[in-house]
């Protein structure tokens, strides 16, 4: 992410921007809040612990804090650009053992502002425009926070589940156990007996 002279810092809530004369301006914004203030983002998760606010100089190590950092800028073109890094660790139910599992989102994303949404269409759609910016439409009254949950909800799986959930590899390691201890018979084995007892 590109330095900027003057980091405005934020504790709360991001407010609303212009966010033309922001990237034009070559502004930045920094803050921590309360993972409770997004709702579409909680909306069927498991609930979030509650911590106390404070202004955070590195990621947040529980979860219930997302911190950003939003950076405005003009791209080689010479147009405007939002770059915006969201941090946070979201408390997850794991689909597969039903206990918890904290996500951790270390997401940075720029975006080419647009002024209107006919603008969003004119993407071409090949391997060269992967590693483009997204486009975004901008605004006199650009709501930051609205950018920073819908981020989130792209880094929120489908389906939680742990790569290797406890009770599981605990189950598996008491198998491997008594494998150990017993012989298996193979499918031929077992036919040979068979025969044998007739």
């Amino acid at each position: 992410m590109t330095d900027s002279t003057a980091m405005h810092c934020v504790l709360g809530l991001p407010g609303q921007i212009d966010a033309f004369e922001f990237a034009r301006r070559g502004r930045s914004q920094a803050g921590v809040f309360s993972v409770h203030r997004l709702q579409r983002l909680l909306d069927g998760l498991a609930d979030q612990p509650s911590v106390e606010l404070v202004e955070l100089n590195g990621a947040p190590e529980e979860p219930g804090l997302v911190r950003y950092v939003l950076v405005g800028q003009l791209n080689a073109s010479g147009r405007p650009q939002l770059v915006l890094r969201v941090q946070a660790k979201i408390l997850l139910e794991c689909q597969r053992c039903l206990g918890p599992m904290v996500l951790s989102v270390d997401r940075e994303t720029a975006f080419d502002l647009v002024r209107r949404e006919a603008d969003l269409g004119e993407e071409s759609f090949d391997e060269d425009s992967l590693d483009e910016p997204e486009k975004l439409v901008g605004s006199r009254q650009f709501d930051v926070l609205d950018l920073i949950e819908d981020e989130l909800i792209l880094e929120v799986p489908y389906v939680p589940r742990h790569e290797q959930c406890t009770d599981m590899a605990e189950t598996e390691s008491d198998d491997s156990v008594l494998d150990e201890g017993e012989e298996r018979l193979s499918p031929f084995a077992v036919l040979e007996q068979l025969k044998t007892k007739r």
